[in-house]
């Protein structure tokens, strides 16, 4: 498992992002999110223990303006590159919608750029089949 800690200035957003995550790092996981204010960590925990590969999530406290992304463990590139853009749409989703912003419009556009351009580095290893067996082996 990776975290990422992402603050998105423009936005004043706070983002904890884990890569790789499998059953073992849970109660880390559910620790954090309780921490930011998340009142159904159980529900989450079963969620995620139960769809241990492929498989996010990502929670918003909309008032501390803080999320918490989660990608889990994935058997391919492309599972996670899957993954990965989906739990990046619900995070920017998240704030676009306490920020009141138009989601066809520029700012937004914006915003999901640089959620990618920040969490990149880290993601950038598990979207390449070489990289992604030094970090979580061979499944």
């Amino acid at each position: 498992m990776i975290r990422q800690d992402v603050y998105l200035e423009k936005w004043d957003w706070y983002v904890i992002v884990y890569y790789a995550v499998d059953t073992y790092y849970m109660d880390e996981i559910l620790e954090e999110l309780e921490m930011i204010g998340c009142t159904y960590a159980d529900e989450i925990e079963e969620d995620l223990t139960q769809h241990p590969y492929n498989n996010g999530l990502t929670y918003s406290n909309m008032r501390r303006r803080v999320s918490l992304v989660v990608i889990g463990l994935t058997e391919t590139p492309d599972e996670f590159q899957n993954t990965y853009d989906h739990e990046k749409g619900h995070l920017a989703m998240h704030i676009a919608e306490e920020d009141r912003m138009d989601v066809f419009g520029e700012e937004f556009q914006y915003l999901t750029g640089e959620i990618g351009k920040q969490t990149f580095p880290v993601a950038k290893r598990f979207m390449c089949e070489h990289c992604r067996k030094d970090l979580v082996g061979d499944f």
